[in-house]
């Protein structure tokens, strides 16, 4: 069964997620949506913020527990108004933090995509999305707080042709692609300029990713801007892109985002949807 999952914080997740779950849904013939909700508690949550550390009464708890669980609620019901009763909405909830909540529900619901919602914020999801980049072993979709869905007509993959490794998770395009886009770049921030005089081993690895999207309309950029994030951004602004595609390993674009420009990397991307490949 197409499965979504969407991690959510009842008490910060909005309606602008849902809505734009509710239509990738249904673009792309997804037959069930599970909301996934952690009801974690650390050793703190049970005490007052006070010099004696007071214990907060379990009938507060119990209360936030109530209120938690009636907005999820809540948002399951508006999407399923939206989808309608042909697509399945689940709501799952997990006594584990969220990272792990998430891999119990990836192994119990098996979902081909996971939709985690940006608001460059403290809150549980924003604050979790490195660490769920990281481990988790499922495609994911970051998409922009407040953003509306629209169709992915023109879709960025910003590549390093040095990086043989990571181009090999391109073969997912040609083996079971969630979405098509109507045109497809390829972007090689190479500073450089190893595309000026192309090694045999570069021209290997150009060929190879022409091999993986035969099936799509495609172009292959080059840019030697030494700011690696800021060329692939820059290029989605002025190119109108309206989805990137993030390739894993050492020197892809996810690990720009995931090390050393945590904050400037996703913080900046989170203008349009990435989508980052396992």
């Amino acid at each position: 069964m197409k499965t979504l999952l969407i991690p959510v914080d009842a008490n910060t997740t909005d309606l602008a997620l849902i809505n734009f779950a509710a239509a990738w849904v249904t673009q792309y013939k997804y037959e069930r949506v599970v909301l996934l909700q952690s009801l974690y508690e650390n050793v703190f949550s049970t005490m007052a913020m006070s010099a004696d550390y007071v214990a907060v009464n379990p009938d507060n708890i119990s209360d936030w527990r109530e209120d938690v669980m009636w907005k999820l609620n809540d948002l399951a019901q508006a999407l399923q108004k939206t989808l309608g009763e042909s697509i399945e909405v689940k709501m799952a909830w997990s006594e584990q933090p969220l990272l792990r909540a998430i891999m119990w529900s990836v192994k119990e619901d098996n979902p081909q995509l996971i939709l985690l919602q940006n608001k460059n914020s403290d809150d549980p999801i924003s604050a979790s999305l490195i660490a769920i980049a990281r481990t988790s072993p499922v495609r994911l979709l970051v998409v922009p707080a407040g953003m509306a869905y629209q169709p992915v007509t023109k879709a960025l993959i910003p590549v390093d042709f040095k990086a043989f490794k990571t181009l090999d998770k391109m073969q997912a395009f040609q083996q079971s692609p969630l979405w098509v886009p109507d045109e497809l770049i390829v972007l090689n921030v190479d500073p450089q300029q190893h595309y000026l005089q192309p090694s045999p081993e570069f021209r290997t690895a150009v060929e190879t990713v022409k091999s993986y999207l035969q099936q799509y309309n495609y172009e292959i950029e080059y840019s030697n801007n030494a700011n690696i994030i800021s060329a692939i951004l820059d290029y989605a602004d002025h190119q109108q892109v309206s989805l990137i595609v993030a390739l894993p390993g050492k020197h892809s674009f996810l690990y720009s985002l995931t090390h050393k420009s945590i904050s400037e990397g996703i913080y900046k991307a989170a203008k349009l949807p990435v989508m980052i490949l396992k």
